[in-house]
């Protein structure tokens, strides 16, 4: 019963299910691939390893596999969060429920794993001609039987784990839901004990309010400095001392962590003020903006951060032809991978969004006028990512160009590897968005 259940599911959310095993299909590819690559010539065991570059950068690789089939579940699981709680309502255990979600996810990662193996197998005696062709080295990958216990291993425990998680989110959820009404009839809810309000005058009581305000705005100001220094400092730095290159690009992505909430914030609010009569349609695409960059900064510094270590590991002193190729091959991976996580990250939100659209159309939006907030949105958000990113990456990348470590045509190869992913992740969230909001309202 529970089997027939979750196959049904699936087949009634075949969108989001494909979004889901095509993140395991990729994963498994790029995992196995990367196996096979350690376990050739390069000398790489768990035990003893020959060159600790090969072996840093393939458990990065895997790591960051496994960080997407999170992200990918997130999206996955919090899209069935209605089909749960009316399972919950009518009876169904947890252990029921872990059942029903653990089938959904093995039947998904059954089709998936042979999928993505055969797919790492064509791309074997691809990448041995371009390494061959582009470092003339007689370097072969092989087929390894032993990465594909690998790999399943690694897949499979990350399953159970992600099940695991899936049963808390459907148990805290439901427990939530009581923990809120006590608050609600808490009394004493939100009461401060020492309270000394009641013995100050009402002028004492307003100097006290406009105390709080100087020392709100005062802070306010000084992370937005702070941040502002820590964003733009090292754009400038790196030129000056070029082996610094990754500790300064990470000191800027705090600062952008940190100006998110303190500069962009305030400023997109100020905005909306000054459209708020004479462009009502921007008010919409500012207001979705403004809550995408906070819930996707920690995507945003995940996938900044990669893209700069991976290019640090590309463009080392000592780094050699073949480290150079294995290190360029998971920049690739990495930002095709990071911008799916992007993608999933904002479909997720996105899926949420349907009541605002209902309450769009109820005040005259025509169904014209949301999909432009839709296209103007997602275009802001995603020129944004590119913006930071490239602002970072370039800047680097004139530095070598400056000092003959790197070639214009390189450069442009490596900005092309991150702009087409985002590219294609951009246009799935822009179908997505349409499909989720819009199409009750059609």
């Amino acid at each position: 019963m529970i089997f027939k259940d979750a196959l049904r599911s699936l087949k009634n959310s075949t969108a989001k299910a494909v979004f889901y095993w095509l993140t395991f299909v990729l994963t498994s590819m790029f995992v196995f691939l990367f196996f096979n690559i350690s376990m050739s010539e390069l000398g790489f065991t768990w035990v003893d390893n020959n060159n600790d570059t090969v072996t840093i950068v393939t458990i990065f690789v895997v790591a960051v596999c496994l960080i997407i089939i999170f992200f990918a579940n997130d999206f996955f699981i919090k899209n069935k969060a209605k089909e749960l709680a009316v399972r919950l309502v009518c009876g169904a255990t947890f252990m029921q429920l872990a059942a029903y979600l653990l089938v959904q996810t093995f039947v998904l990662l059954l089709i998936a794993v042979p999928v993505g193996i055969v797919g790492a197998v064509i791309m074997v005696p691809i990448l041995n001609v371009i390494i061959s062709t582009m470092l003339h080295s007689e370097f072969v990958i092989g087929i390894y039987p032993a990465a594909v216990g690998t790999t399943m291993v690694i897949l499979g425990a990350v399953v159970f784990w992600t099940t695991y998680l899936n049963l808390s989110f459907a148990y805290r959820n439901s427990a939530s839901m009581l923990m809120n009404e006590r608050q609600l009839i808490n009394p004493l809810s939100g009461v401060s004990m020492i309270d000394d309000n009641w013995l100050l005058t009402e002028a004492e009581k307003a100097e006290r309010k406009k105390e709080r305000e100087r020392r709100k705005v005062a802070g306010a100001n000084t992370r937005r400095v702070i941040s502002l220094i820590l964003f733009i400092a090292p754009l400038i730095l790196i030129h000056l001392n070029r082996d610094m290159t990754l500790a300064l690009s990470l000191i800027g992505m705090l600062g952008f962590y940190i100006g998110v909430p303190n500069v962009i914030v305030p400023e997109i609010n100020k905005l909306t003020m000054e459209k708020k009569t004479s462009d009502p349609q921007a008010v919409a695409v500012l207001g979705f903006y403004r809550t995408d960059l906070t819930i996707l900064r920690s995507n945003i510094i995940l996938f900044l951060i990669c893209a700069v270590l991976l290019i640090s590991v590309i463009l080392g002193r000592n780094t050699t032809d073949l480290e150079m190729m294995l290190s360029l091959l998971s920049y690739v991976v990495m930002n095709v991978l990071l911008s799916m996580a992007i993608m999933f990250k904002f479909s997720t939100e996105a899926y949420s969004r349907k009541k605002y659209f209902m309450t769009l159309d109820q005040i005259g939006y025509v169904k014209e006028e949301r999909e432009k907030i839709i296209f103007r949105e997602v275009t802001l958000l995603y020129l944004s990512i590119l913006a930071v990113a490239l602002l970072y990456l370039v800047n680097i990348f004139i530095s070598m160009i400056i000092h003959g470590s790197m070639s214009i045509g390189y450069a442009g190869l490596l900005i092309l590897f991150m702009i087409i992913p985002m590219a294609i992740c951009y246009g799935v969230s822009i179908l997505y968005y349409r499909r989720s909001v819009l199409h009750e309202l059609a």
